[in-house]
């Protein structure tokens, strides 16, 4: 996403993706320090390596979609500003010229 004020991204994509690591490790670290057997604890690491196969491509289309809208406000923000810098040069030129003509 574009701050409107600032002009920059705010890098939201990289975020999630840090939080979603982030709540991996937090998971498998209680998995493995969790009071239970050897074999509860294989099946309930196996239970969640099978759910995140089945989540993470969905997770991972979520944040490239977020990453190519990001990509196109930033290229879209860019575009308008080279514009409006043509735009006032072309302006100034005018006002340069029509000076000198006059004078």
């Amino acid at each position: 996403m574009i701050n409107e004020r600032t002009g920059q991204s705010t890098n939201t994509g990289g975020a999630a993706l840090g939080f979603l690591c982030g709540a991996l490790l937090g998971a498998s670290v209680a998995l493995l320090m969790a009071p239970a057997s050897g074999t509860e604890t294989r099946r309930k690491l196996g239970e969640t390596a099978r759910r995140l196969r089945r989540e993470m491509p969905e997770k991972a289309r979520g944040l490239a979609n977020q990453a190519r809208n990001t990509i196109g406000a930033v290229k879209e923000g860019v575009r308008q500003g080279v514009n409006e810098g043509r735009s006032t040069f072309d302006q100034q030129t005018n006002v340069y010229s029509a000076e000198r003509e006059g004078a």
